[in-house]
């Protein structure tokens, strides 16, 4: 809260008491009551209230929230009631685990008004007085406790005060949260942010949290429903917990890393400011204060915070007449990547090969659907400087023209010491078998260790009382198909199965069983004896035989197996198999193309169908070049990578 924002707002107060303006309001203040319509009334009426009670305190809060209402909004519509009957319906059902792709479905399937566009509705439009002095009066309420002491009038504007979050349905929230988390708060030994964080935190951990790829109607959820949540976004339990800690005055706030510097995917979660005025992050229903972004540090490129109030120093503040990428015309957002000392942020200078007619440039991170805008500084003659900028990041240079982003320059390598490396392709060429498409899936590495036990195994009785081994598991599998030559080439059976360690669920993507000279697998009845997975409900046995290697058998138990019952007795003569996998390996038919980068522009190395599995192989590569190997058969996983001493590095 600004000083000047609250003097230049007497010209509306003279308005409302003497019916004549003698001074101006504040931009802010113009343009809320411009767009308030015939609510421009509630508005006044808030301002007056505070007047008459002669609280400038309480008047200079109502001032920051109407001075910052202008560009707040909410949807509305048969296709958000419609959702929400929906989804409260579902957060009642109390459950482990959920399937959440098939509750999705379900609603779709279902769904009326799913493809009915929602309506925007404008907060200076529909808010009543009453909502706005409500909001203000709890909020003053839980000021002045151990844990937010030590807020100036500008954080507890910023940190306890707002009404909203992002774009929920506006609700009366504070009570609701209010009453369910305040009892958590009781112990003396309570006295810091941090403290009391941790304490709503870990009751919030008890919920057990459920994070979707994806939402069927991706919107801010309202605060009523979130307060039972059961599944969702990142961003979900983010807004949950901010509502949680802001209802029993802990200053919290919602941060984002716009775009991973290493993945195709952002990131939201939550911070808290402490006693000693310094941040710490965590994430609401996951990890406490300081244990949550630091897993992160070598793959962030910047933080911004989600601020109520406008940041003058923003991007859309500043740029004028000059167009920007949408993401920087958001100006509630603040740069807070310098509050994270352990992301190592570097301020950079980049050199330009023109220079431009444009006042900004922009770093980019890369992205399956085109380099993302993360950062922007402001050129100066033919470079550019961006402040604290996270290293260990490939970035692209690029400018914003004619509503598009130009890349401009070669791609760079920022390291750990702020050292700067571009990619230029060499005339030199060299040749290389390709195996992925992706970075392996770090998220598996706890599998192959527990595979070590497992056996294939055949017999002639169903129960496989008289059971012969054709594999075993004895040294850790990778995550390549693998054919393996049978142990009992000769022994006819009926029935083939798959039978996990005593460490493992399951956890086989494909089975193939060959007898000899045939290049085709057998094919039977799908058995098994499994408790079905309480993650992976849909995840039988069926799923070794249905040719997709990223579907893969889980169970419930360990020292399960599924196989198959055949026509007749059969010699099985090799196996081949995958474990459970990301499938982002080579594919035998795929559709490949491989792409080098040059100035920022991807350039083909041609189109090549997969004639085996994990093994492509492309000639004519320029060294010391960047490259992106797309599949346009199946998947959306790709990332970007260089070689180097005849490896492969993934960025």
């Amino acid at each position: 809260m600004k000083t000047r924002h609250i003097i230049g707002c007497f010209g509306v107060f003279l308005l409302l008491e003497n019916g004549c303006q003698t001074s101006t309001p504040s931009p802010g203040i113009e343009e809320t009551l411009s767009k308030a319509g015939s609510n421009r009334e509630e508005l006044f009426h808030v301002i007056r209230h505070y007047q008459k009670a002669g609280d400038s305190l309480k008047l200079q809060a109502a001032l920051f929230l109407i001075e910052n209402m202008a560009d707040k909004y909410y949807y509305t519509g048969k296709a958000i009631d419609e959702y929400y009957t929906f989804i409260d319906s579902v957060y009642q059902i109390q459950q482990e685990e959920y399937d959440i792709p098939a509750i999705y479905a379900d609603f779709s399937s279902k769904a009326q008004y799913l493809k009915e566009q929602p309506t925007v509705t404008i907060d200076v439009q529909t808010l009543s007085a009453d909502y706005l002095i409500e909001n203000i009066e709890e909020a003053f309420a839980a000021w002045n406790r151990p844990w937010n002491q030590h807020l100036s009038f500008d954080k507890f504007c910023e940190l306890i005060l707002p009404y909203r979050v992002g774009s929920e349905l506006p609700e009366s929230w504070r009570q609701l949260y209010r009453e369910r988390f305040e009892p958590f708060l009781k112990s003396d030994t309570i006295q810091t942010a941090i403290q009391a964080c941790t304490a709503i935190n870990n009751e919030l951990i008890k919920q057990t949290i459920h994070i979707a790829e994806s939402s069927v109607l991706p919107i801010d959820l309202r605060p009523s429903t979130l307060v039972d949540i059961k599944f969702g976004l990142c961003g979900d339990y983010a807004n949950q917990a901010v509502f949680a800690m802001r209802a029993v005055g802990i200053p919290v706030a919602v941060e984002i890393v716009p775009h991973w510097g290493d993945n195709n995917n952002s990131h939201v979660f939550n911070v808290v400011y402490d006693n000693n005025k310094t941040s710490h992050d965590f994430s609401g229903s996951e990890q406490n204060p300081d244990e949550h972004l630091i897993r992160f540090k070598n793959a962030i490129p910047k933080v911004y915070q989600k601020t109520f109030g406008k940041q003058p120093n923003s991007l859309a503040m500043q740029h004028e007449n000059e167009a920007i990428p949408p993401f920087f015309m958001n100006a509630n957002l603040l740069d807070v990547t310098g509050n994270y000392p352990f992301i190592g942020a570097k301020d950079i200078t980049i050199p330009l090969p023109e220079q431009p007619n444009r006042r900004f440039a922009y770093l980019c991170v890369f992205d399956t659907q085109g380099w993302i805008p993360i950062d922007w500084g402001t050129i100066s003659g033919n470079k550019v400087d961006f402040k604290a900028v996270g290293p260990n990041i490939v970035y692209q240079t690029a400018l914003y023209r004619n509503d598009k982003l130009e890349p401009v320059g070669d791609a760079f390598l920022l390291d750990s010491l702020g050292q700067i490396s571009f990619y230029t392709p060499q005339t030199e060429t060299m040749e290389y078998v390709l195996e992925r498409k992706h970075r392996d899936a770090n998220y598996l590495d706890y599998l192959p260790p527990t595979m070590v036990g497992g056996k294939i195994q055949g017999a002639n009785r169903p129960d496989f009382s008289d059971a012969v081994t054709f594999y075993s598991f004895t040294e850790e599998p990778n995550f390549k198909y693998t054919t393996v030559t049978s142990e009992n080439p000769t022994t006819p059976v009926k029935y083939l199965r798959y039978l996990s360690s005593d460490q493992t669920c399951g956890n086989i993507a494909e089975l193939e069983f060959y007898t000899k000279d045939n290049d085709t697998p057998l094919k039977g009845k799908v058995i098994g004896d499994y408790e079905p997975s309480l993650y992976y409900p849909r995840n039988g046995a069926e799923v070794m035989f249905d040719g997709d290697p990223l579907t893969f058998f889980h169970t419930n138990d360990t020292l399960s197996w599924g196989g198959l019952e055949l026509e007749q007795q059969a010699t099985i003569s090799k196996i081949r198999y995958i474990i459970r996998n990301d499938d982002n390996g080579i594919r035998k038919g795929h559709e490949y193309e491989l792409f080098y980068l040059e100035q920022g522009e991807w350039k083909s190395l041609g189109k090549q169908i997969a004639t085996e599995d994990d093994r492509l192989l492309y000639k004519q590569m320029s060294k010391g070049a960047l490259y992106w190997l797309r599949d346009y058969t199946k998947g959306k996983a790709e990332r970007f990578f260089e070689i180097k001493e005849n490896k492969v590095i993934w960025h």
